[in-house]
This record gives structure tokens, C-alpha cells and sequence, in this order.
């Protein structure tokens, strides 16, 4: 009896047995052709996450409320609130303090300032106590705008008078402020006193003479000894006397011989009347020294 050989055409498959490191590799699903450059990229950055994953995105069902942070001056009055109470108070008289300093440098410096006559080169007209109580000084009130007239800012020209006292520089000592009483202006001839060298003296342009009011030329350093005084070292001029006895200086009526506090003969008739017989007025024709 004789086997049936299977038909050609249906020839069945054979089996092939797979080592298992083949068959892992085709068990493996191989990507699509629109993936390649994905899977690369994730194979090279294995731990990068998307950067929405982080990003925090409130919903309606959150709390999240961005003006619900505290302002700067609502923690600021938290923390002050909290402060001691001798603290705050401090701080509260430091306010008004310090926007006061300046402003009260300023004043002092460029519109009045209150200072001591010291020393016997102005009595009896100021320390009239002097020569029995050597310790008492007079305060005055010295107004820092340029000189002459009633010295207020909007006066565009202000000059020097005789007869007013004036604060300013000393030439002999520059950081000693003097207080005197101008005797001559630009162009008059002046007879000196000693400790003068020269028995009279002409006074430059854009200076004067200046001389303490007592008759002692010894208690006075004035003119007579470091010369006429030019007017960029004047100062001021004083208006007052505040203390110990108010009085309102006027320098106009010093060319007739009346000075304040003198009325009832306090200081004697017609008041140092010598110094003005010392100067003969506009010896040689000058310009004043004005300030426009």
C-alpha cells in the first residue's frame, strides 16, 4: 500500500523555534513612521517632565485670591501698632523734628539769628550794665538779609547807612563774628584814634569804617586798628534788642544825635557827638555800596 504525497499547492508552514532574545525583540511594538523624532527626544531627556505639570492654575473651586497679600504700609501699621508706647511717641516727635532742622538752618543762616553781644566795645549803648556787672550781655536779634532800608527780600537795593550797627567778619580774627556801628562810607575822610597809625584815612570804595561806641579806644578793635572793612565781610544788620531791655534800634536819627533808649537823657545829649565831628562826609565823591 503506498503513502498519498500532499498536494503541492497547500504546502503547510514549518515552526521555526526563536532564541529568547529574539523573540523579546519582536515582542516589542515597533513605533508608527509620525513618532520617531518623540521617541527620541523622550530617550534623551528620560527625567524632563512637561512644564505645565508644574505650573498651578486656579479653578473656580480653589481659594486663591491675588490681592489678599498685605500691603507694605498695612504691615508697616501692624508693626508700629505694636511698638512700645514710649517708642511711638518717640517716633511721633521725630516726624515734626527732622523736617524742622533744616528749615530752621536756613533761618538762622540767611534770615534773622539771635546772638550775645559780649565784651565793652558797644556800651553804653548795648552791656549798658557792663561796667558794674561785668557778666550780663544783651541779646539782639540780627537780621541776615543784605543791609539797609528794612532789609525785607523783595527790596531789590539795599545799602549801608551811618549810624547802623552791623555784624561781620573780623579782619583781625575771620572766624570771630564783631558787632559795630558804621562811622563812614565810601569816600569819606575819617580822623582816626589810636591805635591808628595815621591820623586820617580816606575809606576805599566798597568799604567802610567801623567803630565800637566806646569812648575808650581801648575797649574797642575796630577800624582804627585792621583798617576800613570792606562790605563782603558784613553780615548783617541788628534790628532789636530782645533782652534784658526790648528795644527797636533806628538808625536814621543818628546824625542828629538821638538813639534809642536815649530820649529821657539816658545816654546824655546829642550821643557821641565826637565820632561824627571825626568825619567829614564825601571827602572825595564815591559810589555807596549797594546790593542789587
Amino acid at each position: 500500500m503506498s503513502r498519498r504525497q500532499p498536494p503541492k499547492g497547500n504546502t503547510a508552514p514549518k515552526f521555526r523555534v526563536l532564541s529568547p532574545e529574539v523573540a523579546q525583540s519582536r515582542s516589542k511594538p515597533s513605533p508608527s513612521p509620525s513618532e520617531p523624532a518623540a521617541a527620541s527626544s523622550s530617550a534623551a531627556k528620560p527625567h524632563q517632565s512637561h512644564p505645565s505639570s508644574y505650573s498651578h492654575t486656579p479653578n473656580s473651586n480653589s481659594n486663591y485670591n491675588p490681592k489678599s497679600r498685605p500691603s507694605f504700609f498695612t504691615r508697616f501699621q501692624k508693626t508700629y501698632t505694636s511698638l512700645p508706647h514710649q517708642v511711638r511717641t518717640t517716633a511721633r516727635v521725630l516726624r515734626f523734628l527732622v523736617p524742622a532742622i533744616p528749615i530752621g538752618i536756613f533761618f538762622s543762616e540767611h534770615v534773622f539769628q539771635v546772638m550775645w553781644v559780649r565784651g565793652p566795645s558797644m556800651t553804653p549803648y548795648l552791656n549798658e550794665d557792663y561796667e558794674t556787672m561785668h557778666t550780663k550781655s544783651d541779646m539782639v536779634l540780627v537780621n541776615m538779609w543784605p543791609w539797609g532800608g528794612s532789609g525785607w527780600p523783595w527790596e531789590r537795593k539795599r545799602r549801608l547807612e551811618r549810624g547802623m550797627v552791623v555784624t561781620f567778619r573780623s579782619p583781625a580774627n575771620p572766624t570771630h563774628t564783631a558787632l559795630k556801628r558804621v562811622v563812614g562810607l565810601p569816600g569819606d575822610r575819617i580822623t582816626t584814634r589810636d591805635p591808628c597809625m595815621k591820623s586820617s584815612q580816606i575809606v576805599p570804595f566798597n568799604h567802610v569804617w567801623l567803630e565800637g561806641d566806646a569812648e575808650d579806644p581801648r575797649k574797642s578793635l575796630d577800624s582804627n586798628t585792621y583798617g576800613p572793612v570792606s562790605v563782603s565781610l558784613i553780615t548783617g544788620r541788628v534790628m532789636a534788642v530782645l533782652w534784658p531791655r526790648w528795644r527797636w534800634l533806628k538808625w536814621a536819627d543818628w546824625e542828629k544825635g538821638v538813639v534809642e533808649g536815649g530820649e529821657e537823657g539816658r545816654f546824655g545829649g546829642d550821643y557821641r557827638r565826637g565820632v561824627r565831628e571825626r568825619v567829614l562826609k564825601e571827602a572825595v565823591k564815591m559810589e555807596r555800596p549797594m546790593l542789587e
